[in-house]
C-alpha cells in the first residue's frame, strides 16, 4: 500500500486517495467474509449452492456501489490536477469497463448458483469459480489502487 507521505501530493489529492484507501480496506473485509463462510461450508461437505448464492447478493449490491464510488473519486482526482491528464482518462475507461465485466461475471455466477439444478461439475467446481471470481476481484482492486498511485506521484 502506498502512503500519504510518501506519494507527496496536495492535501485534497491525499484525501481522495485516503478514502480510496478506506474503500479498498472495507471491499477487503466484506471478502474476508465470503471466504471465512466458504471454508465453514466446505468442511460440512454437503452443497449449499442456492445459499451461496444468496450470500453473494450482497456482494453484488456492495461492489455497484464500490464501483460507484471509485468512478466518483476518479473524477474528482482527475478534476483536482493541475493540468489535465491523458493517463487518468484512460484509467476511468479502463476501470469502467472493467466494473461492467466484473458485475456481469458476478451476474452470471449468481444466476447459475440459483438454479434448481446448478450446471456445476460438482459442489468443488462452484466454489472454485467463486473462488476465482473473488480472487479476479482482489487482483483488480490491487492494480487499479497501484495505478491511481503512481499516477498521483507522477502528477505531484
Amino acid at each position: 500500500m502506498v502512503s500519504k507521505m510518501s506519494l507527496n501530493i496536495s492535501e485534497p489529492l491525499s484525501q481522495i486517495y485516503q478514502n480510496w484507501l478506506s474503500e479498498d480496506r472495507a471491499m477487503e473485509a466484506t471478502l474476508r467474509e465470503i471466504r471465512a463462510w466458504m471454508k465453514e461450508v466446505e468442511q460440512l461437505g454437503i452443497p449449499h449452492f442456492g445459499e451461496t448464492a444468496t450470500r453473494l447478493e450482497p456482494l453484488r449490491d456492495r461492489l455497484v456501489k464500490h464501483f460507484e464510488r471509485e468512478d466518483e473519486m476518479i473524477t474528482q482526482l482527475a478534476s483536482s490536477l493541475v493540468e489535465p491528464s491523458a493517463e487518468f482518462d484512460h484509467l476511468r475507461f479502463e476501470s469502467t469497463n472493467e466494473h461492467g465485466l466484473m458485475l456481469a461475471h458476478l451476474d452470471d455466477l449468481l444466476a447459475r448458483l440459483s438454479q434448481t439444478d446448478p450446471p456445476f461439475r460438482s459442489w468443488q467446481a462452484a466454489m472454485q469459480e467463486v473462488e476465482k471470481f473473488v480472487h479476479r476481484l482482489e487482483q483488480h482492486e490491487s492494480t487499479e489502487t497501484r495505478s491511481i498511485g503512481i499516477l498521483l506521484k507522477e502528477s505531484a
